[in-house]
């Protein structure tokens, strides 16, 4: 009986390690749907929560009740205030329905790089800024959150500063407005991107971070 009861505990202990366990699932499932409803103001379908024992975090894929072809990714992220992180942002930006995002973007910036203007996960942007990604480390980002950059080939100090901080303030209002809370880069640079690039972020609340 003891040898039996060591076997059980062993399996039960061994199948958590690598599937997580069904209470731990229930309880993630609750907390990803508050989440998502709370950040994007729209009713998601959460289809499955899974555990990936290599990361040790629960991960669940949904999409917009309307759109069932917009599949996502909702994470546990230690570093996200509210515990969970999302890839929703890039999925909905490389669909048709951000096509009048987009296009109200490039009305308030019309010398953007277009070439530039796409979404992308600071994880993913370790490739191009190296591993530890500092300018987004010191503004406390996850790297599980989307940005889109809006890249202006202009230098800082020859363009009309108040009316370009005046853009963003309508980009950000404009943001919230739409349920659609993604981090901004809006950069100014007269030749390659390089340090000396002047950056703003327009955070997921709406707030413009000089750096």
């Amino acid at each position: 009986m003891v040898f039996a009861g060591l076997i059980l505990s062993f399996s039960v202990y061994a199948y958590s390690v690598f599937y997580g366990t069904p209470w731990g699932k229930q309880q993630h499932e609750k907390n990803m749907k508050t989440y998502i409803t709370e950040k994007y103001q729209t009713e998601f379908v959460l289809t499955k929560v899974v555990y990936n024992f290599l990361s040790e975090t629960y991960q669940g894929f949904a999409y917009p009740k309307e759109h069932s072809n917009l599949l996502f990714i909702i994470e546990e992220d230690i570093d996200s205030p509210p515990g969970y992180s999302d890839n929703y942002p890039k999925v909905m930006w490389d669909s048709e329905l951000a096509i009048n995002l987009k296009a109200q973007i490039k009305e308030l910036f019309p010398n953007l790089d277009v070439g530039m203007f796409k979404a992308l996960q600071i994880k993913d942007k370790g490739e191009f800024f190296g591993p530890n990604i500092p300018t987004y480390n010191e503004t406390n980002i996850s790297i599980l959150s989307t940005s889109i950059p809006i890249d202006i080939k202009e230098n800082w100090t020859h363009v009309n500063q108040e009316n370009e901080i005046q853009k963003m303030k309508k980009l950000s209002q404009f943001l919230q407005k739409s349920n659609f809370p993604v981090l901004m880069e809006v950069r100014y640079y007269q030749n390659e991107m390089n340090e000396r690039a002047k950056v703003f972020f327009i955070t997921q609340k709406g707030d413009i971070i000089e750096k």
